[in-house]
Order: structure tokens, then C-alpha cells, then sequence
């Protein structure tokens, strides 16, 4: 009997092992971003550009036996970015997801495209992309119809960082894009934005996002994924000419 016990007992703490100990991810995770123009105005008078940003997985069939969803998205931006948010209309993430045309004019800031794969079929999604409350968020309205109606906010936080980069944007994924239905894993394959607005206040033009130097030459962005299996991705580092 005290075998039997002993054995129960092994059997139930290997069941408490959580699973990022056992394996991670196989897939090579992909990353894009830049800024245009390239060419740094100054504090006073940042040079008004164009943010992409693209994270993604040329393939994912290294993990086909073991199907990962992304919990959080976390892209990291150069220090030399302005963001102007604070000063933009701002929509919440509610209104957003109920009744976006009743959103403020000027509250949409950019726009994109984004796919996801699960049991084999994939959906291909727009992304609208609205400033957030206090200009410190971004609300990402997804939008599929096939092989799944799917409608969903996702809300991205910008906080300021020290360091290699100045801010991060940290996206948490909403539990019913990482498993839109039961038994079912999507794994987010792609995700291409385009972020470009202005405003105009008493003949004064202002710019979502501006670029106030090039510190070395070059601008520094970065993006690590985490996932449902526990574990984070190695973060990858891409470098834009700046002048």
C-alpha cells in the first residue's frame, strides 16, 4: 500500500510540472518595423512618419504536433519616437467593439491586416486602429468572416522604457483569439500594421507619431512574443537607417 501511495504522489506532482518546463515553441518568429521618412526633424519640430510594424511566422509547421497561440505581443520602439496620443481624440476599447463609426473623427489612426491558423484553415483579418484613452493605448479592432465570425478588440498599452529602446507596446491576446472555439488553437501567423494621422489644432499641424533624432545613425525596434505554452521568444532586433 505504501508503494501504491508513494507512486500516487509522483504521478501527481509530475502533473503539476507546468508545461514551459517540458518544450517551447520550434517556429522561427519574424519581425518587421520602420519609420518613414527616416530623417529626424527635433524636440521642438519631430518629423511627422509613417509606422509599420510587422510580426510574423514564415512557418509554423515545426510545432504542428503542438499548436501555440501568442498570450502577449510585446514591440518595443526606438527612443527617438515622439507619440502624440495625448493629444489625439480617443475612442475606449467598449465603444470600439460596439459601435466604432460612432467613434471621434480623428480617433482612428491606422489600419492593416492580420491572419491566424487553427486545425488547418486559416483566417485572414482587417485591423482597424484606434487611439486609446489617454492617448497611452492603442484599441486593434480585428475583424474575420471566414472559416469563423470574428469581431474582437485587442488593447495595446505604451509605457516608457530605458535602455536599447524607449517605449514598449505590450498587447495582451484576448482568450477567445488564442482559442476562437473549443479544441481549437489559433496561432496568430502575421500581423502587418500601418500607423499614420495628424491633427490640425489653430493652424498647427500635429503628427500621431514624429521622429525627433537618429541617435547612431540608426533606429532600434524590437519584438518578443510569449505563448500558451509558458515560455518567451527570443527577442528579435531589426535596425533602420536614420539620418
Amino acid at each position: 500500500m505504501r508503494r501504491i501511495a508513494l507512486l500516487a504522489l509522483a504521478v501527481a506532482a509530475v502533473a503539476l510540472i507546468p508545461a514551459s518546463s517540458a518544450f517551447a515553441i520550434n517556429s522561427v518568429q519574424k519581425f518587421s518595423a520602420s519609420v518613414s521618412p527616416a530623417k529626424a526633424g527635433t524636440k521642438k519640430k519631430p518629423t511627422a512618419v509613417t509606422l509599420k510594424v510587422r510580426p510574423y511566422f514564415d512557418d509554423i509547421s515545426a510545432d504542428s504536433a503542438a499548436p501555440f497561440a501568442t498570450t502577449f505581443a510585446n514591440v518595443f520602439f526606438d527612443k527617438n519616437l515622439v507619440f502624440n496620443g495625448a493629444k489625439f481624440p480617443q475612442c475606449a476599447n467598449a465603444k470600439v467593439l460596439s459601435a466604432a463609426s460612432s467613434c471621434p473623427s480623428g480617433s482612428k489612426v491606422g489600419k492593416g491586416t492580420a491572419a491566424g491558423v487553427a486545425l488547418g484553415l486559416t483566417e485572414n483579418l482587417t485591423v482597424t486602429i484606434y487611439n486609446g484613452p489617454g492617448g497611452k493605448a492603442v484599441e486593434l479592432l480585428v475583424d474575420g468572416t471566414s472559416p469563423l465570425a470574428i469581431h474582437s478588440v485587442i488593447e495595446g498599452k505604451l509605457t516608457k522604457q530605458t535602455g536599447q529602446f524607449g517605449y514598449l507596446l505590450k498587447v495582451p491576446v484576448p482568450a477567445d483569439l488564442q482559442q476562437p472555439a473549443p479544441g481549437a488553437i489559433a496561432t496568430l501567423t502575421d500581423f502587418n500594421t500601418t500607423i499614420k494621422a495628424s491633427i490640425t489644432k489653430k493652424g498647427k499641424k500635429t503628427p500621431y507619431i514624429g521622429l525627433a533624432g537618429c541617435t547612431a545613425k540608426k533606429l532600434n525596434f524590437g519584438y518578443t512574443g510569449e505563448y500558451t505554452d509558458g515560455t518567451t521568444g527570443q527577442q528579435v532586433v531589426v535596425n533602420q537607417a536614420c539620418k
